[in-house]
This record gives structure tokens, C-alpha cells and sequence, in this order.
């Protein structure tokens, strides 16, 4: 079994989510080349992952709704642990005000 190590995830981790992630084809690159009066296609198809809804429905929705990989990026660094306590402290400081 390919369990993604969650705790108390509901999961079945068989096909297609392998360790929490679901492999996709998300690009398709097309090229023709003429050469010779003979016109030659080649195609290049990219793969990756994204994040099983089931697995992780948080990170899954960041990952659906996000424009691009850059704001992927920051919408699941802000979710970390150290961040919210980051934000947290910056909210605070800005309550307090010294006499």
C-alpha cells in the first residue's frame, strides 16, 4: 500500500494516489520542422504531480485555485507552522504600543 502517512487520512492510496500525490500530463509541447519539403511533428508530453484532494483537501485547493507555480509556492509556505506564528507576532507587536 502506498499510504501517505497522514494520520487518520480516509484515503484507500490505491491508484491513482500514490503516497498522497496523483501523477497528471499537464503539457504537451508540439514542434514541426520542414526539411526538405518533408514536414516532421514531434511532441514532447510533461508529467507531475499534484496533491491527492482526499489525502490533503487544504493543499489540494491551493494547488487548484493558484495562477502558477511561483504562487503555489507562496500560498503553501504561508501555511506553515512558522509563518502563522510569524504573522501571529507581527499582529501582536502591532497591537502593542510602548508608553
Amino acid at each position: 500500500m502506498n499510504h501517505c502517512g497522514r494520520t487518520g487520512c480516509i484515503c484507500t492510496h490505491t491508484e491513482p494516489c500514490e503516497y498522497g500525490f496523483i501523477w497528471v500530463e499537464y503539457y504537451e509541447d508540439k514542434k514541426s520542422v520542414t526539411k526538405d519539403g518533408n514536414t516532421k511533428v514531434t511532441s514532447e508530453r510533461f508529467q507531475g504531480v499534484k496533491f491527492c484532494p482526499t489525502c490533503d483537501p487544504e493543499r489540494a485547493s491551493i494547488q487548484q485555485s493558484s495562477r502558477d507555480s511561483k504562487e503555489l509556492g507562496e500560498r503553501l509556505r504561508a501555511r506553515s507552522t512558522v509563518s502563522k506564528f510569524k504573522a501571529y507576532e507581527e499582529e501582536e507587536r502591532s497591537k502593542t504600543r510602548a508608553l
